[in-house]
């Protein structure tokens, strides 16, 4: 397995499913510092993969619609590890909200937290990307940037949608001081949040995939450690899809 040594990695969002799984799938490849972003149980989650990875791993209680905490976030970051090679969008939320009930307040909380979220995580981590001249960041869209909202609010594959569209832009404007800049679009995964649709969604979601299962977290993990590792040298300004063949383009 290729290693991620000497680096330091951001993960939003990490404190369980899909961040949970790519904070420990970077953890293994022997990364030398690891901050886990989280609205709630970052550091009891920062705690135990340091110890079952022998990694410096910090739990930092963010929430990353709030520019003062990610601020501080970043820094943390920075002062601990002095540097910051990868960053990975993965905090989001996908309240089950049909239209009837969108409200200007609801749809601007989800696109707060998913899209605006991500945009003030990437303008903090930039300027340290920028003087190391190398940095590497990974935003979780959705297949729901391209079909739309399933189940969710609205605004949720808006948000996702804009992700994508952010992506392109990062990755062009970045890449000459050696910032790769990609984004995933993954199906139906089995974490906390997708269980949280219920039973009914979630056989909908299998019958959808030919592979008629949902995705293991650590199946998106891996795609997320191909795009910051050495791997990917030649990779920015994509969307790499991980749905299980739910969506054939």
């Amino acid at each position: 397995m290729d290693t991620l040594t000497g680096k330091a990695a951001i993960v939003t969002g990490g404190a369980s499913g899909i961040g949970k799984a790519v904070a420990e799938v970077l953890a293994e490849a022997d990364l030398m510092g690891l901050v886990i972003a989280d609205i709630d149980g970052a550091e009891a989650v920062a705690k135990d993969i340091g110890r079952r990875f022998d990694t410096d791993a910090v739990g930092v209680a963010t929430d990353v619609a709030d520019s003062a905490q990610v601020e501080v976030m970043v820094e943390r970051a920075i002062g601990h590890f002095q540097r910051i090679d990868i960053l990975v969008n993965n905090a989001g939320i996908a309240p089950v909200v049909e239209w009837p009930d969108v409200t200007e307040a609801n749809w601007r909380h989800v696109l707060d937290v998913n899209l605006n979220g991500a945009f003030l995580c990437a303008l903090s981590v930039l300027p340290t990307m920028c003087r190391q001249k190398s940095g590497r960041i990974v935003n979780i869209s959705s297949v729901g940037a391209f079909v739309g909202s399933v189940c969710a609010h609205p605004a949720y594959g808006v948000s996702k949608a804009g992700l994508i569209a952010m992506t392109k832009s990062l990755a062009k404007a970045y890449a000459g001081d050696g910032i790769l800049v990609n984004a995933i679009a993954p199906g139906s995964f089995d974490t906390p949040l997708a269980a949280a649709f219920g039973e009914a969604q979630r056989q909908e979601f299998i019958e959808a995939a030919p592979l008629r299962r949902q995705g293991d977290p650590r199946e998106l993990a891996d795609a997320v450690f191909y795009l910051v590792s050495d791997r990917s040298t030649y990779v920015t300004g994509s969307t790499l899809h991980v749905n299980g063949g739910s969506l054939l383009i």
